[in-house]
């Protein structure tokens, strides 16, 4: 019963509303059994739902994730403090003299950033479809949720899950870490799309295919 709520809290996530029917239909359970998943996490002010009229019959009920259903999910917050005291403890006086608070915070950011892509910042000769493979593997690994989506402009790669969404929200340099870990190990220039902090369901980042003269990995 568990997993069929977590798996509802994930599909909101996705698809940011649905109905009984789409849930119904994308779980592959009767609707009976939907709402009561439902109502136990609407009790739990985990989900909620707008009433949306339609030209004929009832309104339909589309159900979203809360603010408490965000933070459910998967979050590495503990992860990030962890992070950033040891960085910050690791610099002189003089590097914290000469930087504002938040150029500081962008540097720390980055220079986790590169921990996290790991020996693939440096493999210069590994082709971007091997890079790309590494990138998705280091996003699941981090509960990132990530969706990628090839186009006529490029590749999309949509961040369903926030690791770090309530401090981004109020913190949007802490998206610096991301966009930076992904440009590292693809060796190409990563550009947001969208972000949480805009008002947007999730991240989402552009990454163009580079040509042999165009890959520029980050210093």
């Amino acid at each position: 019963m568990e997993g069929s709520r977590n798996r509802i809290l994930n599909l909101l996530l996705q698809s940011k509303q649905a109905t009984v029917e789409q849930l119904s239909r994308d779980m592959g359970l009767a609707s009976a059994t939907v709402r009561r998943h439902l109502d136990i996490l609407q009790r739990d002010n985990l989900v909620a739902y707008d009433q949306v009229r339609k030209k004929t019959g009832r309104p339909e009920h589309r159900y979203h994730l809360t603010e408490g259903g965000q933070e459910f999910l998967p979050k590495g917050y503990n992860l990030l403090l962890a992070k950033l005291l040891y960085k910050l403890s690791g610099l002189s006086s003089e590097e914290l003299a000469s930087r504002s608070g938040g150029d500081l915070l962008r540097m720390l950011f980055q220079e986790m950033a590169k921990e996290s892509a790991g020996s693939s910042a440096g493999e210069a000769k590994a082709s971007f479809d091997k890079r790309l493979e590494r990138a998705m593997v280091v996003l699941r690994e981090e509960q990132f949720q990530p969706l990628l989506e090839e186009g006529p402009d490029g590749l999309r790669l949509k961040l369903h899950n926030c690791h770090f969404r309530s401090v981004a929200m109020a913190h949007p340099s802490v998206c610096e870490y991301d966009q930076y870990m992904l440009s590292c190990i693809l060796g190409t220039k990563v550009v947001r799309d969208n972000c949480i902090t805009g008002g947007d369901q999730g991240c989402c980042y552009l990454v163009s295919r580079p040509t042999a003269a165009s890959v520029v990995l980050p210093k």
